[in-house]
């Protein structure tokens, strides 16, 4: 039995040298930058020009100087704009970026936040649009006022909240929205300028955030833990076209060798993924890889059957 789970070890450790070894294979174009700091940058996205299919993929890596540490750190902004880019996939195709909490305080003071994308849509299956206060109101709508949803919560001090990590209605709601999203813009209102709360809650919050991101305590009415900004989710796609579209214009359909077609879940779009067996970035000309299928396919009858084999 020792032989065998020496060799269930070697199998373990055989899949997971493919496994990295399929995560490093080139996912851009060869000369361009496949890291910005912590984040992998694969085509069709680029830092620099000829690296990206065209500028709403452009991921703008810039240095910046951490004050705590005083050391360089590049960070990744998405195109043109300053919205920090915190993880890019190419399956599922999503972005996670890092979007601003909107708030309206008892001192008159507010910042009412919002988005605007023409290639990308929010994800309406990973994130949550949340409100936290006592007194507060919040409304999230896109800008053709095609849709509004929002919260209203009232509360006291000697409201009994849930256990943490509730955000169950009473202090703290949460709501989805409609698929395929792609701006928005939240506002904030207080009923009594948040007067009979303003010792335990001056300031009401809302924002959109990935599912789990965000775990409710008590203390989060007070300065929502000094929080300003969470992490959303961002479905992308090559085109507005479907795959059947798409797959007319060979010119300009991006799914290269070895990689087939997939309908976008938003709605919106296509995009690609390698066929089973293969490996790599389906928007690159061979960039999909086969991978020997008799390594990963070792059965336990398989390893006895060696271990018996070895004994002789």
């Amino acid at each position: 039995m020792d032989l065998l789970n020496s060799l269930h070890l070697k199998l373990a450790l055989l899949v997971t040298t493919v496994v990295a070894a399929a995560a490093a294979e080139a996912q851009t174009k060869p000369g361009c930058n496949y890291k910005c700091g912590n984040v992998s940058i694969p085509y069709p996205f680029g830092t620099s020009n000829n690296c990206h299919t065209d500028d709403g993929y452009f991921i703008n890596c810039t240095t910046t100087t951490n004050s705590s540490s005083s050391s360089a750190q590049p960070i990744a902004h998405l195109n043109h704009s300053r919205i920090q880019v915190l993880n890019i996939s190419l399956d599922p195709p999503e972005l996670i970026v890092s979007a601003k909490v909107s708030y309206h305080c008892n001192n008159s003071s507010y910042s009412y936040n919002g988005m605007l994308f023409r290639k990308f849509s929010f994800s309406n299956t990973k994130n949550r649009f949340i409100v936290v206060g006592c007194d507060t109101y919040a409304d999230f709508s896109d800008l053709d006022s095609s849709f509004s949803t929002g919260c209203s919560l009232r509360c006291s001090k000697e409201t009994r909240f849930e256990g943490a990590g509730a955000c169950s209605g009473v202090g703290c709601c949460q709501t989805s929205f409609p698929q395929a999203i792609s701006n928005y813009i939240i506002t904030l209102k207080s009923s009594n300028n948040y007067t009979k709360v303003r010792d335990f809650n001056p300031c009401g919050y809302a924002f959109i955030a990935q599912e789990g991101s965000f775990n409710f305590s008590k203390r989060d009415l007070r300065d929502l833990s000094n929080r300003t900004e969470f992490p959303v989710v961002l479905d992308w796609a090559v085109s507005n076209q479907t795959c059947r579209e798409a797959q007319k214009d060979e010119r300009s359909y991006a799914c290269k060798q070895n990689s087939r077609c997939k309908d976008s879940v938003s709605g919106i779009g296509y995009y690609c993924v390698c066929e089973d067996g293969f490996r790599g970035n389906p928007y690159l000309d061979t960039g999909c890889k086969g991978k020997p299928q008799s390594a990963l396919a070792i059965s336990e009858t398989e390893l006895l059957c060696f271990q018996l084999t070895t004994k002789v």
